[in-house]
């Protein structure tokens, strides 16, 4: 089955209660596809398979051991449904039938049933409870993960079930041929409507987040955007729109002035829309009262049964459930039928207001240009210079944003999307690695030194698979998310604001990432904090990563400018 849907990795960390599927995998064919991909931890198991479906949109599978394993798991899973990946989480349990277990280690093994771990987190879960119903299971399963909106699914296998002997052939070919569901079509009442509102607008804002899964929307909401001379604004769920187009006003205050907003692809539409004060919880609108708002996309297919991820609900005047992919398409066909407008004036505005950004964020980025430890902008100017050449793809995460400003992102195959939460990123970024392994694309990952430390197993991983990756430290030595929030806290209760680190710094010792890394096989330098020696070092990490196929890490201390340790 797995051969048969295309699936070409299992990514696992070893357990006995798939060691019949472990086997098959290993003899049934030579390891050859699907292939082994060995991790230290489930966690990077299904993170490398988020990673591997965010640029190639179609799954890999991650299996993980009964009870354990899938504990083990479950944070990563829950983000792979908030970032829409379809994920093919493969589970088991000890045996279903209680005298097949073994004493204490088969009972604490099997659950009443395993999927209730993360029933409330994925699109669908299964326990088929005979061979003959796994193919029908299976395809259900993929079927499911790869219909928009895409997510995980799980699907668990009795370890008894998989050490029976097959009496008589399972026939696969009925329900691999089996035809997969067609992307949802927005009404096309709904479609005029719209159409109707953006021909009127004469200061359209467009908001997206997850429109550029799908690389061919990205040109279509490019095309819709300069045919109504919409500004719009990139959240950066994926890469939706290219940085440097001259309607590209993402950092500015587009929406205050907008006369219609049109949201693609948004997952939380009321904190794009609205701000919050973080000291008194007030919240204002970041649009004037009475515009009119289209929301175009998925959101009300993909609200999870237990985390409240669609946020605070947001009123608007149209709501279209349609995969934007059609949808946006269907949109500018519309939108052609009215009568034409001249728009050079907003178009002239909008290319002013752009430069402004860039300008802004150029004269930001070098404020301490030459301070050490070194600062994020000039970290990301570092990065760039080296890597603009290449054909490049850039991971996770975007430090603090400043890659996304200052680097030239063309399209959504330059940043598969944002980063999650601490304990994703080197994973994801190591799956990303391997999408592209036996290419010639390059794969940068700027790494958190928090993140790194949850899941260091990854770093072997990547190099026992021979996965070329160019790491950059992004290395505060802290857990500096945090520590703003203490900040935070302080200034609101008047405690000490020289407090707010207890608890945050990795530090005394710092660990030493460049050594970590050599200890896994890879070309590693550092820590630097010097900004004259970031340069040489990455274009040596370059080298190796070109030349040898291997991966390289360059461990950059970085200071964050309210972070006084550094003044």
């Amino acid at each position: 089955m797995l051969r048969t849907f295309g699936i070409e990795y299992v990514a696992l960390n070893p357990g006995a209660s798939y060691r019949g599927l472990h086997d098959s995998l290993v003899n049934y064919g030579g390891n050859t596809k699907p292939e082994i991909i060995l991790c230290t931890h489930e966690e990077i198991a299904v993170s490398i398979a988020h990673g591997y479906a965010k640029v190639t949109g179609r799954p890999m599978a991650a299996a993980v051991h009964d009870v354990v394993g899938l504990l083990h798991a479950t944070m990563t899973i829950y983000y792979a449904q908030l970032d829409r990946a379809p994920v093919l989480v493969l589970g088991a349990t000890g045996p279903v039938d209680r005298a097949r277990r073994r004493p204490y280690i088969d009972w604490i093994h099997t659950a009443l049933v395993n999927g209730n771990a993360v029933r409330d987190y994925t699109k669908w879960d299964d326990q088929p409870a005979t061979v003959a119903d796994f193919p029908a299971s299976f395809a259900r399963a993929y079927r499911i993960a790869t219909t928009e909106p895409s997510g995980p699914v799980y699907v668990c296998y009795d370890a008894g079930l998989q050490e029976s002997e097959i009496e008589r052939p399972i026939e696969i070919a009925d329900v691999a041929a089996g035809a997969r569901p067609s992307p949802v079509q927005a009404d096309p009442a709904a479609i005029r409507s719209a159409a109707e509102l953006l021909a009127g607008a004469e200061r359209a804002v467009f908001v997206t987040e997850f429109t550029g899964r799908h690389p061919a929307a990205v040109g279509e909401l490019v095309g819709l955007a300069e045919e109504t001379a919409a500004a719009v604004i990139d959240l950066n769920g994926r890469v939706n729109f290219p940085n440097r187009h001259e309607q590209n006003l993402t950092g500015g205050d587009a929406l205050a002035e907008a006369d219609l907003v049109v949201l693609f692809d948004v997952g939380d539409s009321s904190r794009a829309l609205n701000e919050l004060d973080r000291l008194t919880n007030e919240k204002r609108t970041r649009y004037r009262a009475g515009t009119p708002i289209v929301d175009i996309g998925l959101a009300e297919l993909r609200q999870s049964k237990w985390a409240e991820d669609l946020g605070q609900f947001q009123p608007v005047t149209l709501s279209i459930v349609a995969d934007t992919q059609l949808a946006i398409p269907a949109l500018r066909a519309a939108v052609r039928q009215t009568a034409p407008r001249d728009r050079s004036a907003r178009c002239a505005e909008l290319r002013r207001k752009h430069a402004e950004i860039k300008a802004r964020w150029e004269k930001e980025a070098h404020e301490d240009w030459d301070a050490s430890p070194l600062t994020a902008p000039r970290l990301a100017s570092e990065i760039w210079s080296v890597i603009k050449r290449e054909d490049w793809i850039l991971t996770s995460n975007t430090l603090e944003d400043w890659a996304l400003r200052l680097w030239e992102v063309d399209g959504p195959d330059r940043h598969p999307g944002r980063s999650f939460g601490t304990a994703t990123q080197i994973g994801t970024s190591v799956g990303i690695g391997l999408a592209y392994r036996g290419t010639e694309r390059l794969v940068v990952d700027i790494q958190p030194d928090g993140d790194l430390l949850y899941d260091p197993g990854a770093l072997w991983t990547a190099a026992h698979h021979r996965i070329p990756l160019l790491v950059v430290m992004y290395n505060n030595r802290a857990y500096y998310n945090d520590w703003e929030h203490q900040l935070r806290v302080a200034k609101h209760r008047g405690t000490p604001s020289e407090n707010a680190r207890v608890g945050q710094e990795l530090d005394d010792p710092a660990p030493d990432f460049a050594m970590l890394a050599r200890s896994f096989g890879w070309h590693a330098e550092g820590p630097i904090a010097e900004p004259a020696k970031v340069r040489p070092a990455l274009e040596r990490a370059l080298e190796v990563v070109r030349h040898e196929k291997r991966p390289a890490l360059v461990d950059t201390i970085v200071r964050h400018r309210q972070d006084k340790r550094f003044r």
